[in-house]
């Protein structure tokens, strides 16, 4: 668990949910409404009133996961593990308008904002995608944590974004933030811009492109 998190004693299975929960600003009553959880059963959780079982755990994964975040049964059950990372999903602000939003901290509250922007972003577009950077194969010009947007193009356009940082998808089904070249041969290569990141793959050559998005917004956590 990282230093920011232990510092908001979060010691608990039940603390660590809680927390989860707030992120999203997620009422009980909502969860039981979508994912037949009962509300009772969670509070409890929460409240350390009754020790959560892995089956349990696994559900809130599963609920989590479902509503943007992605967080590891392990860190539920003893804190250990990854944190929790929040994905661009926003269905749950506006699916049930009269329910009572619960207070969060600042931090996840610009978390919030910068999903709000995101979401801004993607309206403005009919063909606009967002991604949130998740390593450190483009930086120093980006970060972990950094939201990025583009207009999506077909592979019959790729031209127009050649030499352009790009959120990319295969047509295998995988999906890169690369930069994107050409080189003499036609040939479409993903390259990472950190010459000392821990990729295992810093160039991709000849990929089998689907679509691509050049960037042209991002948002950065305000620090």
């Amino acid at each position: 668990m990282s230093q920011a998190l232990l510092q908001r004693n979060l010691d608990t299975p039940g603390a660590r949910l809680k927390y989860l929960r707030s992120i999203l600003r997620l009422t009980r009553a909502y969860i039981e409404k979508k994912y037949k959880l009962p509300e009772i059963t969670l509070k409890s959780w929460e409240n350390s009133m009754i020790k959560i079982s892995k089956n349990g755990i696994k559900r809130c994964v599963t609920v989590y996961k479902n509503e943007g975040l992605i967080v590891d049964e392990s860190w539920i059950a003893d804190g250990k593990g990854l944190d929790p990372t929040i994905r661009l999903s926003l269905g749950h602000y506006f699916a049930m308008p009269s329910e009572t939003v619960m207070p969060i901290d600042a931090d996840a509250d610009d978390e919030v904002a910068m999903m709000r922007d995101a979401q801004e972003f993607r309206d403005r577009y009919s063909n606009a995608v967002v991604m949130i950077v998740s390593n450190d194969e483009m930086s120093p010009y980006y970060r972990a944590g950094d939201y990025v947007g583009g207009r999506l193009r077909t592979a019959s356009e790729l031209d127009f974004i050649v030499n352009k940082d790009c959120i990319i998808y295969l047509k295998g089904g995988g999906q890169y933030f690369r930069r994107l070249f050409k080189d003499s041969l036609g040939r479409y290569n993903l390259a990472c811009l950190n010459p000392v990141g821990r990729t295992t793959e810093p160039i991709i050559f000849d990929a089998d492109i689907e679509s691509a998005a050049a960037i042209i917004w991002i948002r950065r956590k305000d620090e």
